[in-house]
């Protein structure tokens, strides 16, 4: 029997290299002193500023808090008008009440911001879908209801696309918007167009 040479058959494995492995890489000294040093400053900051409350309890103000105080029957408004339009109706009908050339109606000298006061208030109360001629233009979109808004607000807002860029209409009070509300009460989707109002 022949003898294997041990020199010849350990000649692959030892060519080979072992495999790496992965040494222990600790994080930079400084790297470990700045997270501490974060997390130091911000139990300081948390500890630090005052608080009313606990912070799960959000700022605690409710729907009604944040409504404008009403007034009495009689009174002037202290909802300003101007700044409801801003923030709900400017994006459609413009800062200006032109609106948008075939898309959104002007408010502007329209006769349904001039004309009957409760159809006004129906238009703001429930919405329209559909066709509405506006100063001989025909606008086919989606008004939205506003019944959110308080009948403060509802009639403030009129009141001031009644009154301003050349309109000259009487104002709307939250009386009327509330009768208009309660009298309109059963219905529960938008108008269909101009035809139906």
């Amino acid at each position: 029997m022949k003898k294997s040479n041990p020199k010849t058959t350990e000649a692959p494995r030892l060519r080979e290299n072992a495999d790496p492995d992965e040494g222990i890489r600790p994080l930079p000294w400084f790297l470990v002193m700045l997270l501490g040093a974060m997390a130091m400053w911000g139990a300081f900051y948390i500890y630090t500023t005052p608080s009313g409350e606990d912070s799960a309890y959000g700022d605690q103000r409710t729907v009604a808090d944040l409504r404008p105080p009403v007034t009495a029957v009689g009174a002037v408004s202290t909802v300003n008008g101007k700044q409801v339009y801003g923030a709900k109706c400017a994006a459609c009908h413009q800062a200006t009440g032109l609106g948008v050339a075939g898309v959104f109606p002007p408010l502007a000298d329209s006769e349904w911001v001039l004309g009957d006061d409760k159809r006004l208030i129906n238009i703001l109360l429930h919405g329209v879908n559909g066709a509405m001629v506006v100063k001989g233009v025909e606008y086919k979109g989606a008004m939205p209801a506003w019944k959110s808004m308080s009948d403060e607000e509802l009639a403030a807002v009129m009141t001031y696309i009644r009154t301003d860029w050349g309109n000259k209409a009487p104002e709307i009070t939250a009386v009327a918007v509330k009768a208009q509300r309660e009298a309109t009460a059963s219905r529960t989707g938008p108008y269909n167009g101009g035809q139906e109002l």
